[in-house]
């Protein structure tokens, strides 16, 4: 099982903060990191990306680079974490290629759309979100059934996201999930090793 951070620069207090708590993360012995600041303008985020992946890069860990994809083509990064609705408009509007990504996660939020992300090109899903969140806190949470409805027809990789904590991660894993993603726990912990133990198994 993977343990995937997902950033947040609001929850951390600023960019400092963020390269210091994704430091302090990798260290602790997270498995994988998104950099999840779509709120940055392309240049801010590649500059941050940049240093991010230094980061990650000394501790062995994966990062993802989200939602920007023609930075990730540029880049010639292998790892990419999309929302549905950016791989749609990539498909739309491209002829570039996906196959030079070794590892393309796309969010999905139901069935429907899960079956989309894996014919546009996705090669592992991200299910979201699963249990009750305060980032989602008038939504109802789609439950471990969206988990078990898609590992159905969906043998490759599954990450549960949404209201994951150390008391319920075994459930979503029961549920088909071969992963967790966490966003505020991670980002808000005060001792991140103590964060990262409460999830091996």
């Amino acid at each position: 099982m993977k343990i995937t951070a997902i950033s947040n620069l609001e929850l951390c207090g600023g960019k400092e903060a963020l390269k210091e708590k994704i430091s302090r993360l990798c260290e602790a012995g997270i498995s994988e990191i998104i950099l999840r600041e779509k709120n940055l303008s392309v240049s801010e985020y590649c500059a941050l990306f940049c240093e991010v992946l230094q980061i990650c890069n000394h501790f062995g860990v994966r990062l993802f680079l989200h939602n920007f994809l023609d930075l990730a083509f540029d880049l010639e990064h292998k790892f990419i974490w999309l929302p549905l609705g950016v791989l749609q408009n990539f498909r739309q509007n491209s002829t570039r290629n996906l196959s030079k990504f070794e590892k393309i996660v796309v969010s999905a939020h139901s069935v429907n759309e899960a079956k989309l992300a894996l014919n546009l090109g996705a090669n592992a899903l991200c299910l979201s979100h699963i249990f009750p969140t305060d980032c989602k806190a008038n939504l109802e949470p789609k439950g471990l059934e969206l988990i078990k409805e898609v590992r159905e027809f969906w043998g490759g990789e599954i990450y549960a996201l949404g209201g994951i904590n150390s008391s319920n991660f075994r459930l979503a894993l029961g549920m088909g999930a071969d992963n967790i993603a966490i966003m505020s726990s991670a980002m808000t912990c005060e001792n991140d090793k103590e964060f990262v133990r409460k999830f091996k198994i």
